[in-house]
């Protein structure tokens, strides 16, 4: 059965993003670390989920990461990963999703165990912030991809709310970078 690896950027208080959004926190430049986690998330997926917002974002980003003629070449190729993987979208208000991209046709629970029957590797879920809660809430995440950055908001967009129960982990895999971003990976325990 396929599972669903969570990739979240984390401010060491525990933060997706402040409390308007900002994502400036994590502009921390570490060529290492971004080689390393994309190969190895080349390969384990073959799917990225997320919510409409998030997949804008990342959309824009990506294809201007491919098209720019300054980008290194491990970002270029990883771009083009990005763009040509096959998206499943959660949204209620957009019908158009773009290339390799369809709609979720049921709400997240649903649609996951769906998507969990088919044959292929994992699936990657990269947000927005709502949809990530809701996929912790649901107990849908089978691995947490954590960055953590050396940054505290002290406000923001938290990765854990609303549980119905305490959520217990069990680290599998950590790793320190030089610009001071940690690694981590948990299942559930």
């Amino acid at each position: 059965m396929r599972k669903v690896i969570l990739f979240v950027n984390v401010t060491i208080d525990g933060y997706l993003s402040g409390p308007n959004g900002e994502l400036d926190w994590m502009m921390v430049p570490d060529p290492e670390m971004n080689q390393t986690l994309t190969d190895e998330l080349r390969a384990e997926v073959d799917t990225i989920v997320s919510g409409r917002i998030a997949h804008q974002a990342l959309d824009a980003n990506f294809r201007a990461q491919a098209a720019d003629a300054a980008s290194p070449p491990a970002l270029v190729d990883f771009a083009h990963w990005m763009i040509k993987t096959p998206k499943v979208v959660f949204s209620r208000s957009q019908s158009d999703v773009g290339e390799n991209a369809r709609l979720a046709t049921a709400d997240i629970p649903e649609e996951i165990a769906a998507l969990k029957a088919q044959p292929g590797k994992g699936m990657v879920l990269f947000g927005g912030v709502d949809t990530v809660q809701q996929f912790v809430q649901h107990g849908l995440v089978d691995e947490y991809w954590i960055k953590l950055y050396p940054s505290a908001l002290g406000e923001g967009r938290p990765l854990f709310t609303d549980l119905q129960q305490r959520l217990n982990l069990t680290l599998v895999h950590s790793k320190t970078y030089d610009s001071g971003i940690v690694t981590l990976r948990y299942t559930p325990a």
